[in-house]
């Protein structure tokens, strides 16, 4: 899947990316022959990019939180702060040979939808290949909602599983797979005091998208066998991967002080499955303005995020550039992940986009979905 999220990104954040845990550039002048075919097949791959996307979701968080510099808040309501509002990105694969890079613009899109209202509220992200227009027809996707109701948080998501050490070995996954995709799916509550998790892998037919997720309910509903997972909640963690992020963005992006000046933000935890992260800006700049193809955005906020799993130390960056005024403050509009020097992966704004509706704006589909994670 594009990665815990990456591998979120394995759903929320939790399997280590394609060529090691930085995505430092480190100055060479051309990809190697062998990489640079690696490459290739990871455009068609799209793993890390499902990763990515799923970085990019915000959610509202019920306290205030203290960044550097910055006195404690507690954000606006969802109702107060975006109201019911979704946003379409597109999927843009890129991989750096000699002097340029060499990219695959559209090969997918993304939905970010919010709704509810201050006890009662949801978000959820729709990511997928579109295998027409895709490399190799690769038909990679997956989508998670994140739902709030007073102290408690329920997750569900699912994404395809081709995860490997290399596109090579994701790919003989799929072969072996034969007309089969793997899916890995997830129900999650979160208390304020702990976290319990269900977890199961199903095959579906290989040609289901992001366009037909109730194919992938269908076979949940069967004969799915679940493994729980619990670990505590620390006091100062947040209920999730997205909770904790739009915490980050949203103290930033809303932070009072002298015009142009650099709002520091603070680490903040969150717990996920069986273990709690650390997420953290490492790196916070203005950009006066940037081109889409939704037109010219102007004073943005663009983050350089890591992710650190306290238990075992394993680490991802992202970057994330969001709005900081009316409907887009706190919104991201470009992400960036990128592995290793060579591979990149970048979500954008892009309102034209043709993606599929929210799958829980459906109300039978949302239905099947509560059902599900009340077994």
């Amino acid at each position: 899947m594009f990665a815990h999220l990456v591998g979120v990104f394995g759903f929320v954040a939790g399997t280590r990316p394609v060529g090691g845990n930085s995505g430092a550039f480190r100055g060479d002048y051309a990809a190697p022959v062998p990489e640079f075919r690696q490459g290739l097949a990871k455009l068609a791959q799209l793993g890390a990019a499902v990763v990515l996307l799923v970085c990019m979701v915000g959610v509202q968080s019920a306290k205030g939180i203290a960044a550097h510099g910055l006195p404690a808040m507690t954000p606006p309501s969802a109702s107060e702060r975006r109201g019911d509002a979704e946003y379409l990105y597109r999927i843009i694969g890129k991989v750096r040979f000699l002097f340029f890079w060499l990219g695959a613009d559209d090969v997918g899109g993304a939905r970010i939808a919010w709704r509810g209202d201050d006890r009662d509220r949801a978000v959820s992200l729709l990511i997928g290949s579109e295998p027409q227009r895709a490399p190799r027809k690769v038909n990679e996707w997956g989508y998670v909602r994140e739902g709030m109701a007073g102290d408690f948080t329920t997750t569900f998501g699912i994404r395809t599983v081709t995860d490997g050490d290399s596109p090579d070995e994701a790919e003989a996954r799929r072969r072996q797979a034969g007309g089969l995709a793997e899916f890995g799916v997830i129900c999650s509550t979160v208390s304020p005091v702990e976290a319990t998790s269900q977890t199961t892998s199903i095959y579906v037919p290989r040609d289901a998208t992001y366009r037909q997720i109730d194919r992938v309910l269908a076979v949940l509903e069967g004969n799915a066998r679940w493994k729980e997972r619990r670990t505590p909640r620390p006091s100062e963690a947040a209920p999730g991967f997205l909770t904790a992020l739009d915490r980050l963005m949203w103290s930033s992006a809303t932070a009072r002080g002298a015009p142009g000046s650099i709002p520091e933000v603070s680490r903040l935890s969150y717990v996920y499955k069986d273990a709690v992260y650390d997420l953290t800006a490492r790196r916070v700049e203005r950009l006066s303005q940037l081109r889409t193809r939704s037109g010219v955005l102007r004073n943005l906020l663009r983050t350089e995020f890591s992710v650190r799993n306290r238990t075992t130390g394993w680490t991802t960056d992202f970057r994330v550039t969001y709005g900081t005024e009316g409907p887009l403050a706190g919104v991201p509009v470009h992400a960036q992940y990128q592995p290793n020097w060579w591979f990149r992966v970048e979500l954008e704004l892009d309102e034209g986009a043709d993606v599929p509706p929210d799958p829980s704006s459906e109300a039978s589909i949302l239905q099947r979905i509560e059902t599900l994670c009340q077994r």
